[in-house]
């Protein structure tokens, strides 16, 4: 599963190698604005313009594995898909950066989490205002493996350097 679908690079590097492993069983579930997103939401959640899901769509295809796209917010969208999609072997957070965005996918993320699962936060950066950094902070460290990773991105920005880290979420050994 993939929140922030983007222009599905991602998706399909994360496709291609789950392939290595699991053959065309692989299942992509893609969640995005996509050409919803207009420019006073693109500003607030500091989001980049997506491409258009059937653009999205096409692209995945190629790949002959089972691709699901949800289009809209991720507080409408994931909370209907509980219950209707499976538990999921791995998922990227890369969506909106809204601290409230961010705190909402983790939220509902959290209903699709096996034992086995292995959840990456995109974004995790040296800024209060935006990003995971917030929503990692508050994560309740007795239920939850939190690793943040050391590979680390950095941008010269208007308000100075720019550090970006992925972090590593897993459940517990201690609540399996």
């Amino acid at each position: 599963m993939e929140i922030g679908t983007w222009n599905g690079e991602h998706a399909l590097q994360m496709i291609r190698q789950a392939k290595k492993f699991h053959g065309r069983s692989v299942e992509y579930y893609g969640f995005d604005l996509f050409e919803l997103l207009d420019d006073k939401v693109c500003s607030k959640e500091l989001s980049k313009k997506p491409t258009k899901l059937k653009d999205v769509a096409r692209k995945l295809q190629k790949t002959n594995c089972k691709i699901k796209l949800f289009r809209g917010g991720t507080k409408e969208t994931l909370p209907k898909s509980v219950g209707k999609l499976p538990k999921m072997d791995f998922i990227f957070i890369d969506g909106g950066h809204s601290i409230g965005t961010i705190e909402n996918d983790w939220e509902y993320t959290q209903q699709f989490m096996a034992k086995h699962t292995i959840v990456i936060f995109d974004d995790y950066w040296n800024r209060e205002n935006a990003g995971c950094k917030k929503v990692i902070e508050k994560i309740d460290r007795s239920k939850f493996s939190v690793e943040i990773l050391p590979i680390q991105d950095k941008f010269k920005g208007t308000s100075g350097i720019l550090k970006i880290n992925f972090v590593k979420v897993r459940k517990s050994k201690n609540k399996l």
